[in-house]
């Protein structure tokens, strides 16, 4: 192993630094542009659900389309994003709420 590659512990440093714990594990998150840090998960949650509500408010024809099981390849990945969404955000807004208040 080359010296500039660091130990273990040196490594799962860096690692961590480039990563966001969610959901018991270590995420890579996209970085939008012009921000200093990768997108935080509650906000990568708020961006696909608010793109999905304004299909279904400005757009109900086509927002009917794409949850009908019988006739849109969609039907299904949007009601599984639907569900995770139930199930993940509780906590992360709990979470995040508890990271916010730990800050100085």
């Amino acid at each position: 192993m080359p010296p500039e590659a660091g130990s273990r512990e040196e490594r799962l440093q860096r690692l961590s630094a480039m990563t966001r714990k969610y959901a018991g594990h270590r995420y890579f998150f996209p970085a939008v542009a012009g921000l200093p840090r990768e997108l935080h998960p509650l906000m990568a949650w708020w961006a696909v659900l608010y793109a999905l509500s304004m299909i279904a408010r400005y757009q109900p024809a086509q927002w009917a389309n794409h949850i009908n099981v019988d006739g849109s390849r969609h039907a299904v990945p949007i009601e599984k994003i639907l569900e995770q969404a139930m199930e993940h955000l509780p906590v992360l807004i709990a979470d995040t709420i508890e990271e916010v208040a730990t800050w100085p």
